[in-house]
Parts: C-alpha cells; structure tokens; sequence
C-alpha cells in the first residue's frame, strides 16, 4: 500500500504537468478536479502563488491565453514519490520543456523545470494534490556549478520545501492553529494507534455573532486570534488543537480517561478566555464540551458528535460552562 500511493501520485503529477504544458483547455479542466479547494501552488513567476483553486483556475486561464501559439515537448521528465505519512507522501522530479516547430526564430523557449507536490489519499481511495511547487534552476548558476551536486541533495531540498508548503496548508490562516481538515486528520492519525485514548473538547464562544454585529470584523477576528493564543499556549505539547468553525475550536488531549484532568482543563480554558473578554471589554464567554474516548476504535466523527453534543448541553445550561458526554441521556 505504501509503494502504491507513491506510485499513483508520481503519475498523477505526470499527467498534470504534461497536461499543463500541453496547454490544452479541456485536459487541464479535467486534471483541476484533483487539486484541493485550498490548494498552494507556487510557480516560476513572480506573480504565480496561488492559496485556492479557484485562484489557480484564473491564473491558468490567463497562462492559456499568453501561450496561445506556442507548443511545448516534454523532455528528460523523472518523477519520485517519498512517504510522509500512511496517506500522504510528497512527488518530486524534473522534466524539460522545449519549445516544438520554432523553425527560424532567433529565440526559442527551453525551460529546466522541477517539480514538488504535497498528495494525500482519501478515505474514498481518491488522491488530492494539495501542493505544487515548481521552479527553474537559478539563471545566474555559472556553467560547471552543479548545486544540488547530486540527486540524493536534490531530493532533500526538494522534501524542505515540500515539508514548509505542507505545513502551510495545514494551519489556520487566522490564527495559526490546525485547520480543520488536518486537525480532522491529525486526531484521526492518533486514534488509530492501538493505545491512544483521551478527551475530546469543543470550545465555542457564546454570542460570538454580536461581537461581529456591534464591533466590526476586525474585533472579531482579534478575540479569535488572542483565543487561539490562549489555546496554545495553555496545554502540553502532545495535544492536537485546531480551528474547526468560524468561533468553534477543538482540543484533543492525548492519555487515558481523567475527569480530574479533563474539568481541569475545560476551567482553565473558561478563565483564561474569560480574561481575554474582559480586557477587550466584551460580555461574551465561552462553553466546553468533553467527550471521554475511552473504547479503542472509536472513530474522530462519532467522538465528535459527541462533544458537539456535550456542548450544546453546556450552552442549554446558561453558557459559560462545561458539559460532558458522558452524562447526558443515551436518548
């Protein structure tokens, strides 16, 4: 399986670059299905970073049209994939696009082209490109300079650029905390471990649609930032938080079931957030819910659900509190 998904992904990114380059408008429709909705890409322009799809599908079209004419060959292409994870890994190679049929011009277009690209897989078996970076040799590298000198230097140039665009797209813009995508995927990763249990908090402010309506965005935004600093900066270095809604934010703390622990924190989060209230001079506070996973294989949607539940139990109380799933009605 793990020789699969390198397999696959180093032929996706073949197809996608060849059908980049053959510039054609019907191929590279079809080959947009497989990038991410937020997917980074980076290319040999300065004007060519892309933070979603919908920006890259733009900016192709304006490739398309500036292109319009010209036919490229793909020469010399090598691609390789290394694991990263059981579902994600990261494809890396070279090819040489050349410009085709250019008889008598003076200039031709001959470009080194390199290629990395962050993929993952899909419960569905589906692979999804959330990251491209490509770049040409530096144009002012002296003939005989060979930086990488060898390939295995390429390649892990190649994987410390991968490694930052990879956790770009995992954070939060806002706040720098896991996005919800991957703190989805990083909870689910550690819950897959045969002996990995612990709770599940859902933390979200109460009222937080007034901030927005009296305040302004901007103070909205400045009350997530200084929660998601409290966040961080109030729980052990094993714990997964991340922001999962537009005010709703979620914490797993690894270990074995400890209400102690687990009520602990849910108050400490309260106050500090609380803190954070009264020196912006808000009235609005905040509500926990707890979801004890205590069953090996429980899966990240069930606990969830869960701690939604616990949650929205919390706010039924008066807001301002914590509430945990494990004490309410089966029903």
């Amino acid at each position: 399986m793990r020789d699969d998904i390198c397999r696959e992904a180093s032929r996706l990114i073949q197809r996608v670059m060849e059908g980049y380059i053959s510039g054609d408008p019907k191929t590279i429709g079809a080959l947009l299905a497989y990038f991410s909705p937020d997917v980074l890409v980076i290319g040999t322009g300065r004007h060519e970073f892309y933070t979603s799809l919908e920006a890259l599908a733009r900016g192709l079209e304006k490739d398309q049209e500036e292109a319009r004419g010209i036919r490229f060959v793909v020469q010399d292409a090598w691609y390789e994939a290394k694991m990263i994870t059981e579902d994600t890994c990261v494809v890396y190679g070279e090819f040489k696009a050349r410009e085709a049929g250019a008889g008598d011009k003076g200039v031709t277009i001959d470009m080194d082209t390199r290629i990395t690209a962050g993929v993952h897989r899909e419960k569905g078996g589906g692979l999804v490109i959330d990251s491209l970076h490509q770049s040409v040799p530096y144009i002012y590298q002296q003939e005989g300079e060979y930086y990488p000198k060898t390939f295995a230097n390429l390649a892990e140039e190649a994987l410390k650029r991968s490694a930052i665009l990879e956790k770009h797209i995992q954070l939060d813009p806002m706040t720098g905390l896991y996005n919800r995508k991957y703190t989805e995927i990083h909870i689910t990763r550690m819950l897959s471990q045969d002996r990995e249990t612990g709770l599940l908090f859902v933390i979200d402010m109460d009222d937080f649609k007034k901030v927005n309506d009296t305040y302004g965005h901007l103070k909205g935004d400045e009350l997530l930032k200084k929660t998601a600093s409290v966040m961080a900066e109030h729980v052990p270095p094993s714990a997964i938080v991340g922001r999962v809604g537009g005010d709703e934010f979620m914490m797993f703390l690894p270990g074995p079931y400890d209400r102690e622990l687990g009520e602990k924190a849910a108050r400490g989060l309260i106050r500090e957030i609380s803190r954070i209230l009264s020196q912006m001079k808000l009235e609005q506070s905040c509500s926990v819910g707890i979801a004890a996973i205590c069953q090996k294989g429980e899966t990240f949607e069930h606990a969830y659900k869960r701690a939604d539940q616990a949650l929205y139990c919390a706010k039924s109380l008066g807001k301002n509190t914590f509430c945990w799933a494990e004490d309410l009605s089966p029903d």
